[in-house]
């Protein structure tokens, strides 16, 4: 190698240097990121498990990330909360439909799509918190495991 290209490749090692100590010795700091992270369940790498009795109505599946987190028997009534990226959620089934009560987020398209049954076509989606509602073999075709 020639002089020039050594002295090249020890300016970038020392940036190299100069960056990693940097990062170890100023880290960054909690709150900077400006993405909203979800709420961590016990295992956020794995989907809850399907459960294995049977459903009185259908088991609907809620989904945020690719990953369920949350299975609920439509002919069961109650209301169920999860959270999603940018807050929580609130779902209410009742007569077998359900639909999002409450939800913090700056859309509130999910709310106002109404209540859904088995019949519908079309899931409940929250884009803010990325949560998709929808039936639990449909669910078992979109999740990563």
């Amino acid at each position: 190698m020639k002089k020039k290209e050594w002295i090249l490749t020890g300016i970038i090692v020392l940036a190299a240097l100069l960056m990693l100590a940097g990062m170890k010795y100023f880290p960054r700091k909690e709150g900077t990121n400006e993405t909203a992270q979800p709420v961590q369940t016990e295992d956020p790498d794995h989907s809850v498990p399907m459960p294995e009795e049977k459903a009185e109505g259908e088991w609907i599946a809620v989904v945020n990330r690719a990953k369920v987190i949350l299975y609920f028997d439509s002919a069961v009534d109650g209301e169920y909360e999860v959270e999603g990226n940018v807050g929580h959620m609130v779902i209410e089934v009742k007569d077998q439909m359900w639909h999002v009560k409450e939800v913090d987020c700056y859309d509130y398209t999910c709310q106002h799509m109404g209540w859904i049954g088995t019949e519908s076509i079309l899931p409940i989606i929250c884009l803010p918190n990325d949560i998709v509602i929808i039936d639990a073999a449909t669910a078992s075709e979109m999740v990563t495991r």
